[in-house]
């Protein structure tokens, strides 16, 4: 580019530059936009060569380096980790890993389009092989109602895909949803479906990872949002988001929050021996009990009248009449200070905790967090309203709260959704395990995407559970009775034979990120 006159910003010499290229796509100018809507949000890059910042941030940059690659040394290799804390001390960016899917997803989608015009777009290839139903011979039973197929082929607008698909007749197979929190779960995903006797088994919600605030007692790996396993709240439902559950009326998915949920304190002392004494029960959103997260601020102050108790999962960490910082994955509830118990302490003890429990208004037996919600055919209103589900402000995970690429990430994806009843009285669950980050065979999708996809495939309601590297679909093979993973490897995470991602055979061969939560869909004689 030539010389510009010092008004002259990025983007609009990237937009004169597309104008008057005859190889360039228009499309390029809106990809572009993701690091600033107009002129005005463009005033130039940051210098690449951090040695030329000034000394205090030079220090600043290299400590968050190191600390970088100290950290995902658990994950992935020490070649990777330290590719991953140079990229970032060149750009100064702690989101890297979300500019790097960004901005290689979307090259290679518009280098593409030139060879790829007379491809499907996606919703035809689902067509052109057939998969909107089970009708299809290109499902196989893997055992009585549990159906699977893989799509795969080339698309005008994603590129290569590679797609498994999971329908699950819930009347015919008389499905068990179970959720499980396996943080703790010291075996891998496959293996964990065979000893439970799972036909099936997808990766879970979202957990705490990279964001960069985590405090004690929070740590990487913690659930974001509800997790129920049989009957037991492993997480509340801090943030107001999609979940998939099973209770009484069977499974069902919808928008699950901490309205009316209520919260169980309990004095635990350890006086020689433990002792457990009851406080109180408050109910969220009665009697003037209110409930903060990150979604609405990072910080809130009580009125006089008012005590701040500051919450994480099953603890109450603080209580004061202070302002009080609202944690990362947790909340803070302001209430009415006459509504604390004669017998509530004058404050916090090493000798004594106060442990949270929860009761939900509707009683579930198991249920995961994820969202947004894709669409509901019976309330237009939930379609995909990412800050209405509270990914918004500093909320977990901030790839969804603060998105600057507007939904044009392709990544692997991991949507669910369920089909209205057929005319023999049958309703379907639908599980899409999208690989993405695989620059040969599938480079992933957006959630418009995945929602187009789960619509295309019958879906009236679906919605988006974690996806990226811990994105994990496990199939029985009813010819072996051996569980697996179809899904493809991505990037480059390493594996391990403790690596509850793929089969302990081929983790090795096969890295992926450890499943920090898990659904499994049981046959009611396992």
């Amino acid at each position: 580019m030539s010389n510009t006159s010092p008004a002259s910003t990025w983007l609009s010499l990237a937009s004169s530059e597309i104008a008057s290229s005859s190889h360039l796509h228009d499309e390029l100018l809106d990809v572009l936009r993701a690091f600033g809507k107009d002129d005005g949000d463009a005033p130039g890059p940051a210098t690449l060569n951090p040695d030329e910042q000034p000394a205090a941030n030079v220090a600043v940059v290299t400590h968050l380096q190191d600390r970088i690659t100290t950290e995902l040394l658990d994950e992935i290799d020490a070649d990777q980790a330290s590719m991953f804390g140079r990229r970032f001390a060149s750009v100064s960016a702690l989101r890297i890993r979300a500019l790097v899917d960004f901005i290689w997803s979307q090259s290679l989608v518009l280098g593409l389009k030139d060879v790829s015009h007379d491809s499907p777009t996606l919703v035809e290839l689902v067509h052109q092989k057939q998969l909107q139903s089970l009708s299809s011979s290109r499902y196989k039973e893997l055992t009585k109602g549990f159906h699977h197929a893989t799509l795969e082929g080339n698309t005008s607008d994603y590129g290569p895909v590679h797609i498994n698909i999971l329908r699950i007749q819930l009347q015919k197979s008389q499905c068990q949803m179970k959720c499980i929190d396996a943080r703790t779960i010291n075996t891998d995903l496959p293996t964990l479906a065979q000893q439970m006797g799972a036909a099936a088994a997808i990766s879970g919600g979202f957990f705490l990872y990279s964001e960069p605030d985590i405090e004690l007692p929070s740590k990487r790996t913690d659930p974001v949002g509800l997790l129920v396993e049989d009957g037991r709240i492993v997480g509340p439902p801090v943030f107001r988001r999609a979940a998939v559950f099973q209770g009484g009326d069977g499974i069902g998915i919808d928008k699950l929050g901490m309205t009316r949920v209520i919260c169980s304190f309990t004095l635990q002392q350890s006086d020689g021996e433990l002792s457990a004494q009851q406080l109180m029960e408050l109910t969220v959103g009665v009697d003037n009990v209110r409930c903060f997260h990150r979604g609405i601020a990072e910080k809130v102050t009580p009125s006089q009248d008012e005590i701040a108790l500051k919450i994480v999962g099953g603890s109450l960490i603080k209580w004061s009449s202070e302002e009080t910082s609202i944690p990362l994955a947790g909340y803070v509830l302001l209430l009415p200070t006459t509504m604390l118990p004669t017998n509530w302490p004058e404050k916090a003890s090493t000798d004594a905790k106060i442990n949270v429990t929860y009761t939900l208004p509707t009683p579930l037996d198991n249920a995961v967090a994820g969202g947004p919600i894709f669409f509901d055919d019976n309330n237009d209103e939930q379609t995909m309203d990412l800050p209405s589900e509270d990914f918004k402000g500093s909320a977990p995970p901030v790839t969804f709260s603060q998105d600057e690429t507007f939904d044009r990430n392709l990544l692997p994806r991991m949507g669910i959704g369920i089909t209205n009843n057929d005319s023999s009285g049958e309703k379907e669950l639908v599980c899409v395990a999208v690989d993405g980050r695989n620059l040969d065979r599938a480079l992933g999708l957006t959630l418009q995407g995945t929602s187009d996809l789960l619509k295309t495939l019958g879906c009236v309601k679906a919605m988006n559970l974690d996806g990226g590297s811990s994105k994990r679909m496990v199939i029985l093979d009813p010819e072996s009775s051996q569980h697996s993973v179809v899904c493809l490897s991505t990037t480059e995470i390493k594996g391990n034979d403790n690596d509850n991602g793929g089969s302990s055979k081929k983790s090795a061969r096969e890295p992926s990120r450890p499943v920090h939560s898990a659904i499994l869909f049981l046959p009611p004689d396992s």
